[in-house]
């Protein structure tokens, strides 16, 4: 269950953002059958899986490709832990890792490779039993969501509620795990502003009045 709500997160941060033109979005070819995946859909990751390798074998530095192999590697490491695989988890965890830096290394201001990178890294901080850890796959979630957000800054008040919320939600979340509270706060105060009488209000005002309020800021309940 545990492992299902942290891919969760994933799914409503990749479904909420804008990621970029249709004609540059290899995600939506494989999003549906990874998102199944994540939900405990065997048949769809090997579906998804194999249509990126596809694309990989077409060309090994297809960024989004690799953004979302290492997306996919980062979940099987999570099962794999759960299962008592240790050695296997660690060895998936550090491949879906490389793969994800290497997509961000050459596409470093593609908002379809940053955004999915962000979103496995907040999702992986959230449940790090290492506070250390947690902070350091929070503050790089946070770097990430902050240049997708300066690369969309030109349009940012003309997207719709739920894009502007899962953007400023993540920043908020983030930098919360990262321990940077005036950043966390910034972002919590601009949902309140720029959101009102939203779920994500909601949950900016609770987070504001309890930091020890956990739960994910993002829109859970919007799909």
């Amino acid at each position: 269950m545990m492992l299902r709500s942290l891919f969760g997160i994933i799914l409503m941060v990749l479904c909420g953002v804008a990621v970029g033109h249709a004609q540059e979005r290899f995600d939506n070819e494989v999003r549906d059958d990874m998102f199944r995946g994540f939900a405990g859909n065997e048949a769809a990751m090997r579906n998804a899986l194999a249509a990126i390798d596809a694309k990989l074998q077409e060309d090994p530095n297809h960024a989004q490709a690799l953004v979302w192999r290492g997306a996919a590697r980062s979940f099987q490491a999570g099962q794999a832990f759960r299962a008592g695989d240790i050695a296997r988890g660690r060895e998936l965890a550090a491949s879906g890792t490389s793969d994800m830096d290497r997509a961000v290394s050459i596409e470093p201001k593609s908002i379809g490779v940053l955004i999915p990178r962000a979103s496995t890294l907040l999702a992986a901080a959230r449940f790090q039993p290492d506070p250390a850890r947690a902070r350091d796959l929070a503050t790089r979630a946070a770097a990430d969501f902050e240049t997708a957000l300066a690369i969309r800054q030109g349009v940012f008040d003309k997207l719709g509620q739920h894009n502007r919320g899962e953007y400023l939600s993540g920043l908020a979340e983030s930098w919360a795990l990262a321990g940077d509270k005036v950043a966390a706060e910034r972002y919590l105060q601009r949902i309140l502003a720029e959101l009102p009488n939203s779920p994500y209000a909601e949950r900016a005002a609770a987070k504001l009045a309890n930091w020890n309020e956990h739960g994910a800021l993002n829109c859970q309940s919007c799909h």
